[in-house]
């Protein structure tokens, strides 16, 4: 999937540059739970799903495509995107995400048109906390050289400053630029429905994140574990929760080709899974719920929480473009 971006990012710095043939300015990258998106060098918007396989090259050929990356790095080939799904890779929600970003990240150092060499000056990173030392330093250890092959081509790439963004910063920031909250005298929020996990966020009238006030919330691999157990009777075995969440996000609620359908189950599941978030934000939110303003709701899952829209009367709300409004606003940032 591709889709333009065109917000102004670092416009002034960029216009110095951009006529350094192997220079990236600045590079967006969000290895999310259900996807992962990045910005390539043409300004074009790329969603892959998030998988990763580990191959052996003399077994099994690896070519990239529109929504896969092969990669040889360091005496190990691997494959993330749609290709590392068909081959039965892992899911990222099911890994350490931050220890996988060295790997994961390789699919958007891509050089310039023309070019077999790049040199990122910043290089910015969706991280669930940015001030988690540990993952921080996870992602410092990317900044340096890096020799590998992408989709068939030897690149090197070299990325100066590695910046960690806060996940729900980049929409928030969207969301006060283009108007999205109706209020800026009360605080706003986030809430980003991921697949491991999802999480809400508020923001002050000023704009500070207020840490104190995160939740951690079930995200849509429970809402397909709360589904298989009501389907798992029907079937010979317990369903893969990868291929729920794939009916989930098609809309039409088939699981696999095995031609079963879910659409029941996944009814009286979501009604479930959503009462149980409002019910936490209630429980654990109240101080701030009187004085809330707005909570955009972003994220592939969105649409699944327009219950939670029309319950709220629009206080909760989907964002426009909800998929793709995070790694947008990670270009303003």
């Amino acid at each position: 999937m591709t889709t333009t971006f065109t917000a102004a990012v670092e416009r002034p710095y960029r216009e110095q540059l951009t006529n350094i043939p192997l220079l990236r300015p600045v590079v967006c990258f969000d290895g999310g739970n259900r996807t992962i998106q990045w910005i390539d060098p043409v300004g074009q918007i790329r969603t892959i799903p998030s998988f990763i396989k580990t191959i052996d090259p003399t077994l099994q050929d690896a070519t990239g495509d529109e929504f896969s990356v092969s990669v040889d790095f360091e005496g190990e080939t691997f494959v993330v995107g749609q290709l590392a799904k068909d081959l039965g890779g892992t899911p990222i929600f099911q890994n350490e995400k931050t220890k996988l970003a060295r790997k994961l990240v390789l699919a958007a150092l891509e050089p310039n048109p023309g070019n077999d060499a790049v040199r990122v000056e910043r290089l910015l990173i969706a991280l669930p906390n940015s001030r988690n030392s540990q993952d921080v330093k996870a992602l410092k250890a990317i900044e340096g050289t890096h020799d590998f092959t992408r989709n068939d081509r030897p690149t090197i790439a070299t990325v100066r400053h590695v910046i960690p963004v806060d996940e729900t910063q980049a929409a928030y920031t969207v969301g006060m630029q283009q108007g999205l909250y109706l209020s800026r005298k009360n605080p706003n929020g986030v809430l980003d429905l991921g697949g491991g996990t999802s999480i809400l966020r508020l923001y002050s009238v000023s704009g500070t994140l207020m840490r104190e006030a995160d939740l951690i919330l079930p995200g849509t691999y429970d809402l397909a574990r709360r589904i298989a157990a009501r389907i798992t009777r029907d079937l010979a075995s317990s369903p893969d929760l990868s291929l729920i969440m794939d009916g989930i996000e098609a809309g039409h609620f088939q699981l696999g080709t095995t031609g079963y359908n879910f659409s029941a189950a996944f009814e009286t599941a979501r009604a479930e899974w959503i009462e149980e978030i409002r019910g936490q934000i209630r429980t654990r939110w109240g101080q701030w719920l009187p004085s809330l303003g707005e909570v955009l709701i972003i994220g592939g899952s969105a649409p699944l929480a327009q219950p939670m829209q029309e319950a709220s009367q629009g206080r909760f709300k989907i964002a426009p473009n909800p998929q793709n409004i995070s790694i947008q606003g990670m270009g303003l940032l």
